[in-house]
């Protein structure tokens, strides 16, 4: 049965009339059964037809319908609002405006802070004083002040009954007419359709099932108005007692559990403190972070990639000198352009942190200077940072070369095809062959180039000595990685085993020349002088073919080594055992020449006296 009162109804055609009821008839008949929501001709769209009852402006119109607490007032009133009679004298035109809004919103914000301790007087006094000023409450307890309220409404609003659903039905459905409501925004259907994976928008078997689903999202969107419309105009009692509505639907209560804070005091004053005090948090430590991720944590004091695309390999004096060239590009840039750049950052945003510095000569400079050991903390572990990358760089470098260089004898150039980082010589110190430069001083170049990445870091002035040129202080640089840290050890302890695994194969090949040696000892020279001695003249022949092999054998040996890390270059050394060889050749050669020309004059002499002979 309906809460509402009874429907008015049209006496009934008489029995005589056979012809169709008129248009005016049926559309005064349906008038008297479902009243009209909505004018159908209004200078607004979307206008109430309460609306036609009174003379309002369009303005006051629209301000009615805002609230129900303000239908009664006019612009017209507003304006003619005066002061306290106390004040004796009348406002400005700005003033009175100023004061009538004031007293208007003043007056509504009473009747709404009254109808809230009206509506919610009974469920206060039914609580537990100790419940409600016992904060915070639990989950539990909310629930339970929840459903008290809940419960309150419940009361004071009757269930509809089957004609108040047909008829909130109706009105919904046909009450609100589609020209009437605002279109839906296009980007609510295009960020709907990015949640959709592309290759089922793109899919043509599913354009049918795209096609009816976004017709539906627009009904939704036209019924969830209308329905909007709808439960606004019957907040008004009058217009549920002209539409014969008792009630409607209650909605599905909205419920919201705040999680229990009792450490809300202690954070706000946490929170207070750590905005004083931690600096990590002002707004210019993330300026300075995104300045060193946009445009200098790519930096190195080593280019190792620039490196590899040049000639390998190198030697160790042009390896040193490149190292070096490359750390002093590098400081070069954080000095005259990092730090300046973050010196210019705080000079342009001084109302960031301009607030921590005294006011005056009496009052303490440790928050300034609390606020600018932290800038210079954040930079130092920037510069922390690519000291660490750019040693990492360089260990990655020479990690290609972490197989070693031992070989399996003999000797086999395609085994090493990585390109080589260092050139060594060999070259002759009597009676041995000898690395030049040694090998242990290469491995002091390769540390010292480690050494030179720090020594390249440090000096590095903090913002402090660019934002105030007259501060006299030892420590106005920044921080970086030291010599003596773990970190840096461990980086040097690698490399010491990349290359003490890389100094086997240059010493093993130095076996290929074992052969030699007679010629590095000067025994070979010895051999040479004893034969020479004992007379051996067809055999000085022999002996210069085999020097001649020798030499030949010598000289089609290998110029350049490659064993991974080191090339060896052993032009000097073969051009030098040549030269040995052919100074003994010579030697040889000189003797039979002598030894031929002797024999050619004793020949010559032994002529001449039996020509002599036969004369006389």
């Amino acid at each position: 049965m309906s809460h509402a009162k009874r429907l008015p109804e049209l006496p009934p055609l008489p029995a005589s009339a056979s012809a169709a009821p008129s248009e005016l008839y049926q559309l005064v008949l349906k008038s008297s059964c479902y009243p009209p929501l909505m004018q159908r001709a209004s200078w607004t769209l979307a206008a109430p037809f309460k609306e036609q009852s009174y003379y309002r402006s369009p303005s006051d119109s629209i301000a009615n319908n805002y609230t129900l607490t303000a239908r009664d007032l006019k612009l017209k009133n507003v304006c003619k609002f005066k002061s306290s009679s106390m004040t004796g004298t009348l406002l400005s035109s700005a003033e009175q405006r100023t004061a009538s809004l004031q007293s208007i919103t003043a007056s509504l914000f009473t009747k709404l802070v009254l109808f809230f301790f009206r509506s919610t007087s009974n469920l206060l006094n039914s609580l537990d004083p100790i419940s409600l000023y016992s904060q915070p409450l639990t989950p539990e307890e909310q629930f339970v002040v929840m459903h008290l309220r809940e419960k309150e409404i419940s009361k004071q609003e009757k269930p509809p009954s089957r004609n108040d659903i047909e008829r909130y039905c109706y009105y919904i459905y046909n009450g609100v007419q589609e020209d009437m409501l605002a279109p839906q925004n296009k980007e609510v259907m295009n960020v709907i359709l990015k949640h959709i994976p592309t290759h089922i928008l793109a899919n043509p078997d599913l354009e049918n099932l795209l096609a009816s689903l976004k017709e539906e999202i627009k009904a939704d969107y036209r019924i969830s108005l209308m329905k909007a419309i709808v439960d606004y105009i019957l907040m008004d009692p009058a217009e549920r007692e002209r539409l014969f509505i008792g009630s409607t639907p209650c909605p599905f209560p909205r419920r919201v559990v705040r999680a229990p804070v009792p450490w809300h005091s202690s954070y706000e004053e946490v929170k207070s403190w750590n905005e004083k005090n931690l600096f990590v948090v002002n707004p210019l430590m993330p300026t300075l972070q995104q300045l060193w991720l946009s445009q200098y944590s790519h930096l190195r004091f080593v280019r190792t990639e620039e490196m590899l695309c040049r000639d390998l390999p190198l030697l160790p004096t042009e390896f040193e000198e490149v190292i070096r060239r490359h750390c002093v590009e590098a400081h070069n840039i954080l000095q005259n352009k990092w730090i300046p750049t973050c010196a210019s950052i705080f000079r342009d945003e001084k109302r960031k942190w301009l607030h921590f510095a005294p006011e005056n000569d009496c009052d303490s400079s440790q928050l300034v200077e609390s606020y600018f050991r932290s800038v210079a903390t954040l930079m130092s572990l920037q510069l922390r940072e690519m000291v660490v990358n750019s040693l990492e760089d360089l260990l990655a470098f020479f990690m290609i070369h972490k197989d070693g260089s031992d070989f399996t004898e003999p000797y086999e150039e395609m085994q090493f095809f990585v390109p080589q980082i260092l050139t060594v010589r060999l070259s002759v110190e009597e009676p041995k062959i000898v690395f030049e430069p040694p090998l242990e001083e290469c491995w002091d170049l390769i540390s010292h180039c480690f050494r030179d990445i720090l020594h390249s870091a440090e000096e590095l002035p903090k913002v402090e000595r660019f934002l105030f040129p007259e501060l006299k202080r030892d420590d106005l640089t920044l921080s970086t990685v030291k010599p003596e840290e773990s970190l840096f050890s461990e980086y040097v302890n690698k490399l010491e085993k990349i290359f003490e695994s890389n100094i086997l194969g240059p010493q093993k090949y130095l076996n290929v020349y074992r052969k030699y040696s007679n010629l590095l000892n000067n025994n070979a020279q010895q051999d040479v002088t004893d034969f020479l001695k004992e007379g051996h003249s067809l055999e000085a022949f022999t002996e210069i073919d085999s020097l001649t092999k020798l030499k030949r054998e010598i000289a089609s040996m290998h110029v350049t080594v490659p064993l991974a890390m080191f090339c060896l270059d052993a032009v000097q050394l073969n051009e030098e055992l040549c030269s040995r060889t052919q100074n003994l050749k010579d030697r040889l050669i000189e003797f039979e020449v002598m030894e031929n020309r002797e024999l050619n004059r004793r020949y010559m002499l032994l002529v001449c006296m039996v020509l002599a002979v036969c004369v006389d």
